[in-house]
């Protein structure tokens, strides 16, 4: 059984800013951005500040604690385009089609380079002016699945790359905002709809009360899915929905700034592909396990390998090995929040909870 490493962060936006500096001082390469326009990475910079002012003072902490160069982490915090078109399946079923248990459940599988598992952590936060809340990732900045003591949860999958044509709020700072800040689903949709994105994904929300939904942010546009069929799924592919903002084309300006990441071609044809497969398998498997799906319907899902679901190491367009690294299930009105640390074919899920 691999073992799940655990971090707690503390204090105000800047304490926590300087534990994590801390921590990453000696294991964080920043790489060279300087490709980036200046004045798109201080527009990046400026867009953050604008829609959640605490970011500044947790980079200011970043910057302190892990000594690293100003100009450099400014252009990765704020403004990095890199993205993966990985092979993540999430999704929510609504409380009254739910075996056991209270309020909805939500299954997700997050599929990463192999390489990346050193990096894997559980994540508490004990901030001193906001919402509590725990987290699982492998990234340096952010979470991409939380639970707050509120009851919302958070999950995030990656959508194709688009060209990036203003700046945009990152991935990572939208998540720290809307779980802190954030009680409900409706609050989470409001604050995606107002705020122009950098970095296209799928957000799957739900709520202690009840309430599930996708949202898909891109830089240009901003959809909002509900429950059908008593439902929501997600996986690396646009299904649009109700359209929440429509930013258009953006600042001609902006046209100068390329997306880093998948480009058009076979390889990124045939990751849809497979996002594909794993959406309609897992709306069948969805629909099997109806009206009442149990957890361990839920974990059925998740290790699925005719799509497969539950992905095995292959091989990836940059020639790194692509797997499942981890599988989360929450029950976000039980304050429940479980991970298998790898393959959940072969890894048992572990339940942690905020304060335990």
């Amino acid at each position: 059984m691999r073992a799940i490493r655990e971090m707690t962060y503390r204090g105000s936006h800047f304490e926590r800013g300087l534990q994590r500096g801390l921590r990453l001082r000696d294991t964080l390469t920043v790489p060279d951005m300087r490709a980036l326009p200046g004045e798109f990475v201080e527009g990046c910079r400026v867009a953050a500040a604008q829609f959640y002012p605490p970011v500044i003072e947790e980079f200011e902490g970043l910057l302190r604690g892990g000594e690293f160069d100003r100009q450099a982490m400014t252009a990765y915090y704020f403004a990095r385009l890199e993205s993966r078109l990985g092979g993540c399946t999430m999704f929510a079923v609504q409380a009254r089609f739910r075996r056991g248990g209270r309020g909805p459940i939500l299954g997700r599988n997050y599929d990463w380079a192999v390489e990346d598992l050193p990096w894997c952590r559980l994540e508490r936060y004990f901030p001193a002016d906001g919402l509590r809340r725990i987290g699982y990732t492998h990234h340096w900045a952010g979470c991409p699945d939380v639970l707050n003591e509120r009851g919302l949860y958070l999950a995030i999958a990656s959508l194709p790359a688009e060209p990036v044509l203003a700046p945009g709020v990152q991935w990572s700072i939208l998540v720290d905002m809307i779980s802190e800040c954030c009680s409900s689903v409706a609050e989470a949709v409001s604050v995606c709809a107002r705020v122009t994105h950098l970095r296209p994904m799928s957000y799957l929300l739900a709520d202690a009360s009840g309430e599930i939904a996708v949202v898909e942010a891109t830089p240009r546009r901003v959809t909002a899915r509900p429950p059908e069929n008593g439902f929501v799924l997600a996986t690396n592919r646009a299904l649009g929905g109700r359209v929440l903002a429509d930013h258009g084309d953006g600042p001609a300006a902006g046209r100068r700034v390329k997306p880093i990441g998948p480009r058009r071609g076979e390889r990124s044809k045939e990751a849809l592909r497979r996002a594909e497969r794993r959406f309609k398998q897992a709306v069948e498997l969805l629909t099997h396990e109806l009206p009442k799906v149990s957890e361990e319907g839920v974990r059925r899902i998740l290790t699925d390998h005719e799509a497969p679901i539950c992905t095995g190491e292959h091989e990836q367009a940059d020639g790194a090995p692509w797997a499942t690294i981890w599988s989360g299930i929450c029950a976000p009105a039980e304050g429940r929040f479980k991970i298998a640390p790898g393959l959940p074919c072969r890894q048992p899920y572990r339940s942690f909870r905020l304060d335990a």
